[in-house]
């Protein structure tokens, strides 16, 4: 069974990019429909539709987001391919960032803060990489985590399984590594 992987935004899509690239998931690109993941929020986007169907078999699709409180809704013309049982969703709340401050190792400082600040906000005051401030950018990503620091990626998504708790529905990417 083929895996359609898709994201909340861009940001996301790096991530994964970096992770598929460094073969350190329990599946790999060719996997992937599309070999790639898609940043989408609803399968109603006409490129995957066109993929699903042109493969046309059941698929598993695996959310990742930090906002995942929207159901997953399969179009009609889906529902021989996707069933509700093969989607699986991956979180990362309360925001994406939350992965940088516990690779910073800033999450006690966070805390003391988080009723009043994002994880969003509180990265861009706190957290810098060569000289250049967070600034929500795919870039500064790609650089942070890209290349020989693939270890402190996979090292954040180990650490936030530990620290954040979430519903019973919801993954962690860490459940995703090899």
């Amino acid at each position: 069974m083929r895996i359609l992987l898709i994201c909340e935004g861009q940001n996301e899509e790096v991530l994964l990019n970096i992770l598929l690239d460094a073969n350190v998931f329990i599946f790999s690109r060719d996997e992937l429909i599309g070999r790639r993941p898609y940043p989408i929020r609803q399968l109603n986007n006409p490129t995957i539709k066109s993929e699903l169907k042109h493969y046309g078999l059941p698929v598993k699709v695996y959310r990742v987001g930090d906002k995942q409180n929207d159901k997953l809704a399969i179009p009609r013309d889906l529902k021989n391919i996707i069933s509700n049982k093969e989607i699986y969703k991956y979180c990362t709340k309360p925001e994406l960032e939350m992965l940088l401050i516990l690779n910073e190792c800033l999450e006690k400082e966070y805390e003391k803060v988080k009723k009043s600040q994002s994880p969003k906000i509180f990265a861009k005051e706190n957290i810098k990489y060569n000289g250049q401030k967070y600034d929500q950018s795919s870039e500064f990503l790609r650089i942070y985590y890209g290349g020989n620091n693939i270890n402190k990626l996979i090292s954040s998504l180990k650490k936030y399984k530990s620290y954040k708790r979430h519903d019973k529905d919801e993954l962690y990417l860490a459940d995703l590594l090899k």
